[in-house]
């Protein structure tokens, strides 16, 4: 089957009329997208296999779907390890092995991680102790980014626990958990106990960062939240 690219998120099969489809737990953004395009024309002349990842398209019509040749391979992958896509994890499928080769990209500034602009940067840390050259996330208050930082404190209460990254959590760094994210993290043990394991620890986040004092993101997806262990993101 060979695929049309329609948009750099919107395929189509000449032989599924009516049917559109997007890969699955990623997403393209500007600065990159058109070598994205451009790696998509490439491959959509290999014959392909897609599987499709949700019961239902998006509210643009879109079936999210794994795509996969004996030349390439998972697509996902080349386009997350040359830094042309980023995971935004929406399936609930296992995606630890993606998580690892966004987090080599990250690291060897690969495609879109290699902008550090204050204004544009979608890789920023989470305070300016850490920050070295790279931007924080009071720069990037407004948009979506990818966020490391260590956990200095978390606070309970009745409907959230929120996440602190700095010793002033009215104009640090925060990430609130509402109680289902939390006592999903729990998988039914005790949300206190396992969240407050976390202090300490360095993790990954992703989404629109508000301005709430200081810079703060409203988890929308517990797969948006990763704890690093001793070999990276997970």
């Amino acid at each position: 089957m060979q695929l049309n690219i329609d948009a750099v998120d919107a395929f189509s099969v000449s032989d599924l009329p009516g049917k559109s489809f997007r890969l699955a737990d990623i997403a393209f953004v500007p600065g990159v997208d058109d070598a994205a395009r451009a790696w998509l024309g490439q491959a959509r002349e290999n014959e392909v296999s897609i599987t499709s990842l949700a019961e239902q398209p998006d509210f643009l019509g879109r079936t999210p779907v794994l795509i996969d040749d004996p030349v390439v391979g998972d697509w996902r992958e080349e386009l997350l390890t040359a830094g042309l896509a980023m995971l935004v994890p929406e399936t609930g499928q296992d995606i630890s092995h993606l998580i690892g080769i966004e987090d080599s990209a990250i690291q060897s500034k690969s495609g879109m991680w290699s902008d550090q602009g204050v204004d544009t940067a979608y890789y920023v840390v989470a305070d300016d102790t850490a920050a070295g050259d790279l931007p924080t996330a009071s720069d990037a208050i407004g948009r979506f980014a990818v966020i490391d930082g260590s956990i200095r404190s978390i606070e309970h209460q009745e409907w959230r626990s929120y996440l602190n990254f700095g010793a002033n959590w009215r104009e640090d760094f925060t990430i609130a958990l509402d109680a289902t994210l939390r006592d999903g993290f729990a998988q039914g043990g005790d949300f206190q106990g396992v969240l407050d394991t976390w202090v300490g620890q360095k993790v990954r986040v992703r989404g629109v960062i508000e301005n709430r004092g200081g810079p703060y993101i409203t988890l929308d997806n517990p797969f948006w939240l990763c704890l690093f262990q001793d070999e990276g993101a997970q």
